[in-house]
């Protein structure tokens, strides 16, 4: 873990500045969301609500965000006329059709990175959480980063605790 100090002249001019703290994403603790098989090879993982988003993420928000994922990618496999002429394309001429443009599935995975930015923005990043893609993770699971270190998570936990 690195520490980063604020400038000097900012504590002579008595301005309150709070140390950030950076860490390492490695040492993170993880969460980890699997695939639902139940729907054949078709990607789609559960809905269940980890409990570690307890009291920090409400389940609506989980709900929407697993339901977002699961379809972006349902609407990315789906076969239509446009996909069945990209395969056409892509064979008649080697594939060089793929430097040209991005394929659906492509575009769709763009999509996904684009909504789990936004939402780790919004939502996980501040709560202390980061959702990766899971293309990160083979399509096996999803991964979420618990972004808060130990010590402060057992000092929120003691304070919830002497609240209850």
């Amino acid at each position: 873990m690195v520490m980063a100090s604020p400038p000097q002249s900012l504590w002579d001019k008595g301005v309150t500045v709070h140390e950030m703290k950076t860490i390492r994403l490695e040492s993170c603790r993880k969460i980890f969301v699997p695939r639902d098989y139940t729907f054949g090879l078709n990607v789609h993982f559960e809905t269940q609500f980890p409990m570690a988003f307890r009291g920090k993420i409400s389940e609506a928000t989980w709900e929407n965000t697993i339901q977002t994922i699961n379809s972006i990618f349902a609407d990315a496999e789906k076969i239509c006329f446009a996909s069945v002429l990209e395969t056409v394309l892509g064979c008649a001429t080697c594939y060089c059709s793929r430097l040209v443009s991005d394929t659906i599935y492509q575009k769709k995975m763009k999509k996904l990175n684009g909504f789990l930015n936004q939402e780790n923005l919004q939502t996980y990043n501040p709560a202390g959480f980061h959702i990766l893609s899971p293309m990160e993770r083979g399509l096996r699971t999803i991964e979420i980063w618990i972004l808060s270190d130990q010590s402060s998570d057992i000092a929120t936990s003691n304070s919830n605790h002497s609240e209850a």
